[in-house]
């Protein structure tokens, strides 16, 4: 099965441009393609190609294959820039500053672990993080306006039972094999921090609420004092967020203040907040906040992984792991599923849980392993060897693949069409 050519584009977005590269060439800029009012420079293709060749160097070892490259490189790039276009006329298409941030931070952290490191990563871009930051905000602004177009255009695709056969019967011998999976449960102990941290934490916000009880500024408390470095700089603003996508605690405050209220210190597991609701509109709110983070200690993580020994023992003892996740795991969301995690594909999940999941036979319990969540026990519910994947044993997973090749026709086919009417001209045949 190939990937159609369209696809190059999220793995474009997904990347960042390596601005070193002028440092590293003497190159003339030149413009080398209009897009109605807009241009594409030469040096914004060669910095995406520089980029993804750096990163996958076996892919692109002859001549050929970086002409190639470039070439779909400045077509995706023009396909962007009437994206861009279409997103801007459609109201219904926004994004929100607080999801600008946090896929910032995870793209920043991904590329962070491939270099090696944050030292690794400013110097590959010559430049400090708070400058990567500042410098790669408005492309991943881009990339999530551009996903928000192609979802609008796919949402509405659907299939025939007939169409998943064919698709079945057309690709069956280019499947992949299913990989080996494992069916998770798990109970969750978070790591508190000992009373006197909570102590001094509380007193810091306290301090804070305070001062701003006595007429200083919010948002300048924020910068100076939150402990969250995604929203400090920007006085602490959350953004506009809907019901349940920040934790209970603090939504369960935040939903009952009145427009322009602040709350006094509020605990959640992440710390004491202090939240200024700005407006509300019906289960969306957009909020401020400063918090004060609780640092544990290597005390209080023992504790928990004491904690997780007596629960494991209460089950080694004959209690149903479903029974004690439920009275005791600190995961909201599986303790009420007796702590079912669901299917993975073994490969797939994060390191920790992988080895541990590997060593444990079905109804095996693991014994406490700590994670940057807290510490866990887990235990394998099911598991699948790797085989070739079947049309009705995997119907849900082979719908799903023959879906998103439809989707992917039917986008290409679309995009094609938003040419028509758009001024486009390439200045070279040759980068």
């Amino acid at each position: 099965m190939s990937t159609p050519r369209i696809a190059i584009l999220a793995l474009l977005l997904a990347l960042f441009a390596a601005p070193a590269f002028a440092q590293d060439a003497q190159v003339v800029d030149r413009v080398i393609a209009v897009v109605d009012d807009e241009i594409i420079l030469e040096s914004e293709v060669l910095q995406y190609v520089q980029d993804i060749v750096l990163r996958n160097r076996d892919q692109y070892r002859t001549e050929t294959a970086i002409a190639q490259l470039k070439a779909s490189v400045l077509e995706e790039l023009i396909n962007q820039k009437i994206l861009l276009s279409i997103a801007e006329d459609d109201t219904n298409i926004v994004v929100e500053d607080r999801q600008v941030d946090l896929t910032l931070d995870d793209r920043i952290n991904q590329v962070t672990r491939e270099i090696g490191g944050e030292e690794a990563l400013v110097e590959y871009y010559g430049k400090p993080i708070r400058q990567i930051r500042r410098d790669f905000r408005g492309q991943v602004r881009n990339s999530l306006l551009i996903e928000r177009v192609r979802a609008s255009q796919t949402r509405k695709t659907t299939l025939t039972k007939k169409e998943v056969e064919d698709f079945y019967a057309r690709v069956e011998e280019e499947l992949p094999t299913m990989p080996e999976r494992v069916r998770l449960a798990h109970i969750l102990i978070e790591v508190e921090p000992a009373d006197e941290a909570q102590e001094q934490a509380l007193a810091k916000a306290d301090s804070v609420f305070n001062l701003i009880a006595n007429g200083a500024n919010f948002d300048s408390l924020a910068m100076e004092y939150s402990d969250d470095r995604a929203s400090a700089p920007k006085g602490g603003l959350l953004g506009t967020t809907q019901r349940g996508d920040l934790v209970p605690d603090f939504e369960a405050v935040a939903y009952n203040l009145e427009e322009g209220e602040i709350s006094e210190p509020i605990r959640t597991r992440f710390g004491y907040h202090i939240i200024r609701l700005n407006w509300r509109r019906g289960e969306k709110i957009n909020t401020n906040h400063i918090l004060v983070m609780l640092q544990a200690t290597d005390a209080d993580e023992e504790r928990a992984v004491e904690e997780a020994r007596l629960l494991r023992d209460r089950i080694m003892d004959g209690e149903s792991f479903a029974d004690v996740a439920k009275e005791a795991s600190a995961d909201d969301e599986t303790a009420k599923l007796g702590g079912d995690l669901g299917w993975f594909d073994l490969s797939s999940i994060p390191d920790q849980f992988q080895q541990v999941a590997r060593d444990l036979d079905v109804g095996e319990i693991s014994e406490p392993f700590l994670s940057r969540v807290g510490v866990h026990l887990v235990t394998v519910t099911a598991h699948d060897e790797a085989r070739q994947l079947e049309l009705q044993r995997d119907w849900d997973r082979i719908s799903q693949m023959a879906l998103r090749e439809k989707q992917e026709i039917e986008y290409t086919n679309w995009l094609a069409n938003q040419h028509d009417g758009v001024y486009i001209e390439v200045m070279t045949d040759e980068l």
